[in-house]
């Protein structure tokens, strides 16, 4: 029997299975997990709902981004379960049940690419394809103990991918090791320089944003970081309160987007009693979002984007943490911790920058977590060299 059928929180019952179109390539026979998000020739997708699966249509063509990973030697090995429609950071699906950490028993992965996290840190798959928007591949990444990589806005092609919010909606990827993160990279992204990343860049607020128990290892995180770098500079923010702003600013026009590509299906007869009542309470706020309340949100952002801008270029990295918390119990209540984790995942989702988390904290109660590094737009294969280099040397510093 294989790892899908005797996985089912993890596996979905549909899509092919050990599926190989090329056995050589950069990524030859690596196990590959993908969200059930991504389109598979002649096969249906379910985006984390029964209801979406029975009314569609078997896709026309295979996504691109999947057909890359194909050629370059991939294992198709199944599509992963996900949060319904994307639409969560939990990892949690009351239809298809919610997939324990394999990292952390009787704890939540983290969504919305919860099954490809799961099949990565269960070593079931290699490389876990998945979607993040507001922090779907950033969060199970600092939950399970991956690598988890959220491109720039657009540098990957989104075609055969089931939208959440288009202009927030990337494609992403979960790994064990930086090396095969950097790997991927050379696969699915398009050529871009590799610059020398010399210089880290330290915002201090932003320590204040995760538990207090976690602010010292991120301390003792950010000191063993500091020495692979040549140049540390403070990020100045202009007021104190932006941080604040931006989870809100996120929610605002993540949602406009999310009505304005889902609006007419959202509001069939019916339609939201086919979710969980927190998604479907989360669809009823995204359409009920108003032009005036997009305008104000969208200046926001346009502030935040001008001082990413000036803080960052592309010799640089901003060091922050992925996560304020680790990764919670299963059943857990995380309607508070949302908005907690969307006010670090904005930081690259409002700027469209590239974010790499890293899991390389040693926690003294074994749970898993990390840090991020951020680069501007179209750093992408800059920061994973940068990221490659660091992870290595940070292992040969682990006392063996």
């Amino acid at each position: 029997m294989s790892d899908k059928k005797n996985n089912k929180s993890i596996f979905c019952n549909h899509g092919p299975t050990l599926w190989q179109t090329n056995q050589s390539g950069l990524l030859a026979n690596n196990r590959l997990a993908v969200k059930d998000v991504f389109a598979v020739k002649g096969e249906r997708n379910s985006a984390g709902n029964p209801h979406w699966f029975k009314t569609a249509k078997p896709a026309q063509n295979t996504a691109s981004s999947v057909n890359k990973l194909m050629t370059a030697g991939c294992n198709f090995i199944g599509f992963t379960h996900t949060d319904e429609l994307a639409y969560s950071l939990e990892g949690n699906n009351i239809h298809y049940d919610a997939a324990q950490n394999p990292k952390l028993k009787g704890h939540a992965c983290g969504g919305s690419s919860m099954g490809s996290a799961a099949a990565v840190a269960a070593n079931l798959a290699d490389i876990g394809l998945g979607t993040d928007t507001g922090g779907s591949i950033r969060i199970p990444a600092s939950y399970c103990g991956l690598y988890g990589i959220r491109p720039s806005h657009n540098v990957i092609e989104k075609d055969g991918l089931i939208p959440l919010a288009p202009p927030f909606d990337t494609i992403g990827w979960l790994t064990l090791s930086a090396e095969l993160l950097s790997d991927v990279g050379n696969v699915l992204l398009p050529q871009q320089a590799i610059n020398n990343v010399d210089t880290l860049v330290i915002c201090e607020p932003l320590f204040e944003l995760v538990d207090p128990a976690l602010q010292a290892p991120l301390g003792k995180l950010l000191e063993k970081t500091k020495p692979y770098f040549n140049h540390h500079i403070d990020f100045k923010l202009p007021k104190s309160t932006l941080l604040s702003e931006l989870a809100d600013t996120f929610r605002v026009l993540q949602g406009r987007a999310i009505a304005k590509t889902h609006r007419d299906w959202l509001e069939l007869p019916d339609q939201l009693s086919h979710f969980a009542p927190a998604i479907a309470a989360r669809f009823k706020m995204a359409l009920a979002l108003t032009e005036q309340e997009e305008q104000e949100a969208l200046k926001i952002q346009h502030e935040w984007q001008t001082i990413v801008a000036k803080n960052l270029n592309k010799h640089s990295c901003l060091f922050l943490p992925t996560t304020p918390t680790t990764a919670p119990k299963l059943g857990a209540d995380t309607s508070a911790l949302r908005m907690q984790i969307i006010t670090l995942s904005a930081i690259a989702g409002l700027s469209g920058s590239a974010q790499v988390h890293l899991p390389l904290a040693d926690l003294a109660n074994d749970h898993p977590y990390g840090f991020s590094l951020m680069m501007t737009h179209g750093n992408d294969k800059s920061l994973l060299a940068c990221v490659k280099h660091l992870a290595a040397h940070f292992k040969q510093d682990t006392p063996t």
